[in-house]
């Protein structure tokens, strides 16, 4: 692909306790849809626990997708991804 990867990685944060002692991260893995011209959920695994144990978790595994897939990890700023 010349303008974008096929794949990227980012971490999404979608459960929060109100007293914030437990939240929830995903890593999500997305594919680039070349007719829609738009990323696209391929996969994600959720994490929950305590705030520094699931955001450590998550970011390792980021790494770890994206170095499988070879693609950029935006990690929490997904930004760059939708320009």
């Amino acid at each position: 692909m010349t303008e974008h990867e096929e794949y990227c990685v980012s971490i999404r944060k979608f459960y929060r306790m109100p007293d914030h002692t437990l939240v929830g991260c995903a890593v999500v893995l997305w594919a680039w849809n070349s007719h829609d011209k738009t990323w696209r959920y391929a996969a994600w695994h959720a994490y929950r626990g305590s705030r520094k144990k699931a955001l450590r978790q998550t970011r390792r595994d980021a790494r770890k997708l994206a170095g499988i897939f070879n693609c950029t990890n935006y990690d929490t700023n997904e930004k760059g991804m939708w320009q």
